[in-house]
């Protein structure tokens, strides 16, 4: 496991370096601008979408056929895939959230900072959640039809909850309390792992 895991950052840093340009450019502009969401949430759209770049990486250099004749189950493959996203959906909060809290700091308004969490980590969670059981199952390249549309929709979303006279308060456009959508969307995460596992011990390679 650890072993996939150091293989997807080393690959991360060789050829997703526009990635982490764009979500650091992203994250200091919301630092430095005006109460602008578009700033606050595209970050982590970019982010939960690095790991199936990933993905889509080892289909092109056929890594998946060498990790099958390989004494690695896939239960493996797709954790590691799940746990990367886990750690890039909390760094991306995380410095989002430092970023934020700067620029709220300034205005006397740091207590707004907690209306965030409630739409940031279920956007990064939900999202990989659908799509990376229908990635696992048919591949990128077939699954790429449902990969645009998912990120068209995430982006609808964003602007629908983030429209308003309080772009910086989004989450209070939804019904549940932030802590209640984060627990959800957590538990769609989790519930989705098994489900991959699964679709991709059925698919032939």
């Amino acid at each position: 496991m650890i072993g996939l895991l150091r293989k997807d950052l080393y690959m991360a840093w060789a050829y997703c370096k526009t990635f982490i340009l764009i979500l650091a450019v992203f994250i200091a502009v919301g630092l430095s601008g005006e109460e602008n969401s578009f700033f606050i949430l595209y970050p982590m759209i970019i982010g939960m979408m690095l790991p199936v770049s990933l993905i889509s990486y080892d289909e092109r250099f056929k890594w998946h056929l060498a990790c099958d004749a390989m004494p690695v189950s896939r239960a493996k493959v797709v954790s590691s895939k799940y746990i990367l996203t886990l750690l890039t959906v909390l760094l991306v909060f995380v410095f989002t959230m430092l970023a934020q809290w700067f620029r709220l700091a300034r205005t006397g308004s740091v207590e707004r900072l907690w209306e965030l969490p409630g739409l940031l980590l279920p956007m990064g969670l939900v999202g990989p959640a659908i799509l990376m059981p229908v990635i696992f199952r048919l591949g990128v390249e077939k699954g790429r039809l449902f990969y645009f549309v998912l990120v068209g929709a995430v982006c609808a979303a964003a602007v629908i909850f983030s429209s308003g006279q309080n772009p910086v308060n989004p989450a209070a456009r939804i019904a549940l309390p932030g802590w209640i959508t984060i627990l959800v969307s957590l538990a769609i995460f989790l519930l989705s792992w098994p489900l991959s596992i699964a679709l991709y011990k059925k698919r032939e390679l």
